[in-house]
């Protein structure tokens, strides 16, 4: 008998400090962490292969990186690619597998599952070219600590991680970008066709 799939319920707050009020302009940090030309071209044949689209992969793929930097559970992400906010699910591989985690996202992406009026822990937003440069810091005038924007230039997708230096480590934020690699890794590599 196949063990069920359980789903974390627990909000998690990516935050490493509870501080009130609004970041000025100083507190915005901006950390460039691009895919390499490698794992971009995994990227693109997982979703080729899989049926998956980019922006599902790099949501789990983000999900997997907030629970095993910061605790697993569910976290609101808002950003230009969803109309309205969508509930992501952080969880690990032993929690849920590469497809169960995928098909998550997916369903969360879709109108009937998407949140009404929450407030975002997180900023995510794909984008097919690079952004205006005021994009970034504007992720997180509304409240979330971590605005993260993903684009394609040079042939490979670029990531940059902006975040509340009041709020969030930096360490922390670097510790997200390696584990968004891993998970990206793990999620390429397991996921088959939905």
């Amino acid at each position: 008998m196949v063990a069920p799939v359980t789903y974390p319920s627990s909000n998690v707050r990516v935050v490493d400090d509870e501080i009130l009020g609004r970041p000025r302009p100083e507190d915005l940090v901006r950390l460039s962490a691009p895919l390499s030309h490698e794992l971009t071209t995994e990227l693109d044949g997982a979703v080729e292969f899989a049926g998956f689209g980019v922006e599902e992969v790099l949501l789990a793929a983000l999900g997997r990186a907030i629970a095993r930097t910061i605790g697993v559970g569910v976290v609101t992400v808002s950003g230009l690619t969803t109309v309205q906010p969508i509930r992501l699910c952080c969880a690990e591989e032993r929690g849920m597998d590469a497809n169960a985690l995928l098909v998550d996202v997916r369903d969360a992406l879709t109108p009937a599952r998407q949140l009404s009026n929450s407030p975002a822990d997180v900023v995510f937003s794909f984008l097919g070219l690079p952004p205006d440069p005021a994009l970034g810091p504007l992720q997180l005038t509304d409240g979330p600590a971590l605005g993260v924007l993903a684009y394609r230039a040079d042939g490979e997708l670029q990531m940059d991680w902006w975040f509340d230096g009041r709020r969030l480590d930096r360490c922390t934020v670097e510790e997200l970008t390696t584990q968004f690699r891993l998970g990206l890794i793990g999620l390429t590599s397991e996921a088959v066709p939905a």
